[in-house]
């Protein structure tokens, strides 16, 4: 597996695992203090408030166990992944194939890190850049996509354009940047981020296998399909990202 794809699987792991984990979810594990997620609510932004009281003591899930595949120049990757996001604060990935752990990586608001276990690198990014374009996408954005109860802060911007979806409008400028719920189940079926000078995207879609990402953020098209998976509310994960400073090399991108 190349840098490149190293980077890719990290980046889509997260978009990926999150976007479905809240949809697919069929239990909950110790320790859950509610299950707002879970519960029957009124359809359209109404259903959302609800939800947000009844989420309001949740500041931190772990999506684990959630399977993805990821296809990107004719080549296949697959990875069991886990998902730790602590709200305002971190997302921390880590994939494993056949029983190894191939990569680490952690998404704070400003600096994405990549722990290729592979080839033994490290690849740091900005997720905010100072001059120039600016990303398609940020880290209130990745943490956006991660789960429904992380917009709660961002109700005023919810609409109702029709009778099938809430639409949550976060667009910059220069970034198209959308995400859209089902009406009746307050679940993630769409998102869309597109910045209209580099022509740069990532976009998603809930398909019968799972939910399906599209994006060329990085620097190539790729596709990525995930499904399965729990998710545990209020729970901790040890996140440790230090490696041996003399067996790997690093990068900044």
């Amino acid at each position: 597996m190349n840098r490149w794809c190293t980077i890719i699987l990290v980046i889509t792991g997260i978009f990926l695992t999150q976007c479905r984990g809240p949809r697919e979810v069929s239990r909950l594990e110790a320790p859950v203090e509610l299950t707002p997620l879970e519960i029957p609510r009124p359809a359209g932004i109404e259903g959302f408030r609800e939800m947000c009281c009844a989420a309001d003591t949740i500041r931190s899930l772990i999506i684990s166990r959630a399977e993805s595949l990821i296809i990107t120049d004719d080549e296949r990757y697959e990875a069991t992944v886990t998902l730790y996001a602590v709200k305002d604060s971190m997302i921390y990935l880590s994939a494993v194939n056949s029983g190894f752990e191939i990569l680490r990586a952690s998404v704070e608001p400003d600096t994405i890190r990549v722990i290729d276990r592979l080839n033994k690198i490290v690849y740091q990014t900005a997720v905010k850049k100072r001059f120039g374009y600016q990303q398609p996408v940020n880290f209130e954005d990745i943490q956006n996509i991660i789960s429904g109860y992380f917009v709660c802060d961002d109700l005023y911007r919810a609409m109702e354009p029709n009778f099938y979806h809430v639409v949550f409008d976060f667009d910059d400028p220069l970034i198209k940047k959308r995400i859209s719920f089902d009406r009746e189940t307050l679940k993630m079926d769409k998102f869309e981020f597109y910045h209209t000078e580099t022509r740069k995207y990532l976009e998603g879609e809930k398909d019968g296998t799972g939910f399906r990402i599209f994006t060329n953020f990085m620097i190539t098209d790729f596709e990525i399909v995930a499904s399965g998976g729990t998710i545990t509310y209020n729970g901790r994960l040890p996140v440790n990202m230090d490696v041996n400073m003399r067996k790997y090399t690093f990068i900044n991108i």
